[in-house]
């Protein structure tokens, strides 16, 4: 409707535009010029929505979720260089947006876009006015929102980078440890803080405008099949590693680019390969896998259904020398938790089950590195045997009866994950 009056204003104007021309009086003149105004008030009218301008999408927008108010604060500046040299081989049509909340009582959380820029790589697009807790999520969710809201793109990708420790929830008895992104709340470089448990980012997450392509943890101990299954909705890929990872981290000046690789089996291979590639630990290397979130719920009942057949036939549960990724004491094997996922069932299940369970395994895991040796709760650890067909590169939680006395109650944490009714442990007296 609009538009039509503006069209039949314009002709109007036109028409008169017109006598005038033929008429060389000063009236004549003031028509003309009122013409030309009028015209281009309408040009730029027609020309505008009526919401105002709105930011073009972008390919691909990756946001760093910097969680560093803690012992890996000293960790944020050098993995922000590096992510600066990455940025520098990224297309002019993909934003990279890191948030940053470090343990500097001179500095509060802020947002930056790193850019191949040499004069000014890091543009401050937003500061907070105080500091707040990143483990919190309606803060997470507000950071995350805000950046969307401002660089929308075709698809999404999330780096979480901080400390972790998988879907494990510590007891309040004990400092309040909760899977990914701790904040002591006092920009101290300690690890004494609140941390996210993976229920909750979850939530975070289903509260987004979007979903993300892949989540990429750069956290340790993250790639257990039980977080991956509580956020397969709300993203295509998850990369992680089974294993504690170095204080330093990623090699981002390889890892930015990789991150916005538009074919999907490139992006997560390469990831996977940078990684583990970069990491040397006594010629150990990190352990990382990349999983397909639609494969999920296919694994889940494959691995109901083969659970099922271990425990009904009254199978001994042995777990000496099992590849393990977690504990909370090196020293003590009655911590050892996570252990890999395909390694316990390829030692439990019939082989026709477990070569059944395989290959919905394999739909679900993707991509996958293999090692030997790995840290555990910061020790090198090689306590066992790892083959390629006992290596899934993906954790899983077994409960057992020793679990029960030991500091942490992991039968009772497990009971908080989506994967642990899914697979129907308590079906099985657990």
């Amino acid at each position: 409707m609009r538009k039509i009056f503006a069209i039949s204003l314009f002709n109007r104007i036109f028409a008169s535009y017109n006598d005038t021309k033929k008429k060389s009086s000063p009236m004549g003149k003031i028509k003309k010029t009122l013409f030309l105004l009028v015209s281009t008030l309408l040009f730029v009218a027609c020309s505008s929505n009526d919401g105002g301008e709105s930011p073009q999408p972008a390919k691909r927008t990756v946001i760093v979720y910097m969680a560093a108010e803690n012992t890996l604060s000293g960790n944020a500046q050098s993995d922000i260089n590096e992510m600066i040299q990455g940025v520098k081989k990224i297309s002019k049509y993909d934003n990279l947006i890191v948030f940053v909340d470090r343990a500097n009582s001179q500095e509060k959380p802020f947002l930056i876009r790193l850019k191949d820029d040499e004069k000014q790589p890091a543009d401050t697009i937003h500061k907070y006015n105080s500091d707040f807790y990143t483990s919190d999520p309606e803060n997470m969710k507000e950071v995350i929102s805000r950046v969307m809201t401002s660089y929308p793109a075709n698809d999404y990708g999330l780096v979480l980078w901080g400390h972790g420790n998988g879907w494990v929830i510590m007891n309040d008895s004990v400092a309040s440890r909760r899977a990914i992104a701790v904040d002591n709340g006092g920009n101290k470089v300690s690890d004494n803080g609140l941390w996210m448990n993976i229920p909750s980012l979850r939530t975070v997450l289903a509260a987004l405008p979007h979903s993300f392509k892949f989540i990429f943890a750069d956290c340790c101990n993250m790639q257990n099949v039980e977080v991956a299954y509580e956020l397969r909705k709300h993203t295509e890929y998850y990369i992680a590693s089974p294993a504690g990872i170095p204080g330093d981290g990623a090699p981002y000046e390889k890892i930015i680019p990789d991150l916005f690789l538009y074919d999907d089996v490139q992006m997560y291979t390469k990831i996977c390969d940078d990684y583990y590639n970069k990491t040397d630990l006594e010629d150990g290397h990190l352990p990382i896998s990349a999983i397909k979130t639609k494969e999920l719920p296919a694994l889940a009942s494959a691995t109901k259904e083969i659970l099922y057949n271990i425990y009904t036939a009254n199978t001994p549960i042995n777990t000496d020398h099992l590849i393990y990724y977690y504990t909370y004491k090196v020293s003590d094997p009655n911590e050892h938790v996570m252990y890999d996922m395909n390694d316990f069932l390829l030692r439990h299940a019939e082989q026709e089950d477990y070569q059944q369970w395989l290959k919905a395994f394999n739909q679900a895991v993707v991509y996958k590195k293999m090692s030997t040796k790995w840290q555990v709760s910061g020790t090198l650890v090689f306590d066992f045997e790892v083959t390629e067909e006992r290596f899934g590169g993906v954790s899983m939680f077994v409960p057992l009866e020793r679990y029960d006395h030991t500091l942490l109650k992991y039968n009772e944490g497990i009971k908080k994950t989506a994967w642990y009714h899914a697979v129907g442990w308590s079906e099985l007296g657990w």
